[in-house]
């Protein structure tokens, strides 16, 4: 019974998908900042069909101060992440995805329509790509990303990458750390069945980049990591 239980729950999450971010890309060609919240509201309906609590614990004065950030999670263990962050962070945001994940129908299409970042596995490329959402972090748009760039196959910590520090510094944005807790006890790397469970997304203290140089780079990457 509960094989059969889960089966319907994955085809009501896929029946749902179709025409609900059908209406999100049709807002959204109009009003990017609805449309947005429509497809944000496909992700809460998500998590509630699977039985995934989320609570979000913010160590910072309030959510509604944290715009023109950049959320940089800091321990990237599940698919669940990048919906889990979609979720809890401060509206307008843009992700970054690679290239492969916009083909897919209606979820890839979405991501064109709302302007997340897009990169192929190219330097240049992602450099190239990174720098054109210096404007949105500058007007009051947050930007999430995972620091890692990959997700972690035991829970330990991939090697953390500079471009999100040196992207927030050039765009004077401040930086969120992030972490989550639980979602890879929900859907651990390499599994496919979602598990219920509780999940915890904390935003850190506000890290301010205003005085900092491209040289501080290395300093900033280590206190993250630590």
């Amino acid at each position: 019974m509960k094989l059969i239980s889960y089966l319907i729950r994955c085809a009501i999450a896929a029946l749902s998908l179709v025409p609900w971010y059908l209406v999100g890309i049709l807002v959204g060609l109009v009003d990017k900042r609805n449309g947005l919240r429509i497809f944000v509201s496909w992700n809460r309906f998500f998590l509630r069909l699977f039985r995934i609590e989320v609570s979000v614990h913010n160590e910072n004065d309030s959510t509604e101060s944290l715009s023109g950030c950049v959320f940089t999670l800091l321990n990237q263990t599940s698919l669940l992440d990048s919906g889990i962050g979609g979720v809890s962070i401060p509206l307008p945001w843009r992700g970054i995805v690679n290239i492969e994940f916009t083909i897919i129908p209606f979820f890839g299409w979405a991501m064109w329509i709302f302007c997340w970042v897009i990169v192929r596995q190219w330097p240049k490329q992602a450099k190239r790509a990174m720098q054109q959402v210096k404007p949105f972090l500058q007007s009051g748009g947050n930007l999430w990303i995972s620091i890692e760039g990959m997700r972690s196959k035991d829970g330990s910590l991939s090697r953390y990458k500079k471009g999100p520090v040196i992207l927030a510094m050039q765009a004077q944005a401040k930086i969120v750390p992030v972490l989550i807790y639980g979602t890879r006890n929900c859907l651990p790397h390499g599994k496919w069945r979602i598990s219920p469970g509780k999940v915890k997304i904390r935003f850190l203290e506000v890290i301010p980049t205003e005085n900092m140089q491209y040289e501080d780079r290395d300093k900033l990457v280590n206190i993250l990591r630590t």
